[in-house]
């Protein structure tokens, strides 16, 4: 890390525009990642789809999503992973809801698991979790997984979409927080930070500094929402989401004391959790 605070230091005293289109291109490359053998049983045993979208609502460039359906119920369940994740990371979750009579479909968001594509952004992915409740307008629910819950409730908030049943585990809840975050973690200073609004609404057509759970929570298109944390997530700091439901009562509230920010989508309480909360009238 030492390295690269370094050389954001020189680029953004040369340079704060090309200090801040490097940062949000380093910003916007998901990890690397491999697969194991469950994960791959998971891949073989759904139905397995390109979807064909394209790259922005504003871009004439053509993707395919890897979509991924499990079960024949009556009820449709929609998982969005986490930022570096993954739908294959879902194997519990699905198990789980497949076996209780419901439908789950899932993707790959763009650069991320069996989905083409190196950077992404959560413009896009709302980009494509609106394609997604155009395609599947009878939705019972929507479980997002960090990245993938502030991804679902944006465009909840956005769209004329309604749905029953919104559960969100262990959020990002506002990208500006976010990119604090990194600019905080990389060292960039003043006149950098300044200039990422103004290139993400340049080239991505969309502002980054109302990309807020808080400003656009009344918004949300929704009967019930489930808020689930863990107090030992290492990587959403716990603070934050006692903060936001503190904000919004109405929100239902589940936190455990478990293994931290990834391990809370497979935790036996959190399963059986989301099970009743599907359940209940």
């Amino acid at each position: 890390m030492k390295k690269y605070k370094l050389a954001f230091s020189i680029i953004g005293s040369i340079s704060p525009r090309i200090a801040a289109k490097t940062f949000l291109h380093f910003f916007s490359k998901p990890p690397k990642r491999s697969f194991r053998q469950h994960h791959l049983t998971l891949k073989e045993s759904a139905i397995e789809t390109d979807t064909p979208l394209t790259a922005y609502a504003f871009s004439k460039q053509q993707i395919k999503v890897k979509t991924y359906t499990w079960g024949t119920g009556d009820k449709k369940v929609l998982l969005l992973h986490g930022w570096g994740g993954s739908a294959l990371d879902f194997s519990h979750l699905i198990k789980t809801l497949v076996e209780h009579h419901y439908q789950v479909i899932s993707f790959d968001q763009p650069a991320h698991g069996f989905t083409e594509g190196k950077n992404s952004n959560l413009i896009q992915w709302m980009h494509v979790v609106t394609a997604f409740l155009d395609t599947y307008k009878d939705l019972y629910a929507i479980i997002g997984h960090s990245f993938g819950g502030l991804a679902a409730s944006l465009t909840l908030a956005r769209e004329q979409v309604h749905i029953p049943k919104l559960i969100i585990m262990t959020p990002s809840v506002s990208a500006p927080v976010i990119f604090d975050d990194a600019y905080n973690m990389l060292g960039l200073n003043d006149k950098v930070r300044k200039a990422v609004p103004g290139i993400v609404q340049d080239t991505l057509k969309d502002d980054l500094m109302e990309m807020d759970m808080h400003k656009h929570f009344k918004s949300i298109k929704v009967d019930h929402i489930l808020f689930i944390y863990d107090e030992n997530d290492e990587v959403i700091p716990p603070e934050r989401s006692k903060h936001f439901l503190a904000q919004h009562p109405e929100v239902e509230e589940f936190k455990i004391q478990g293994e931290g920010h990834y391990r809370i989508i497979r935790d036996p309480q959190v399963l059986a959790k989301i099970l009743a909360f599907l359940a209940a009238q």
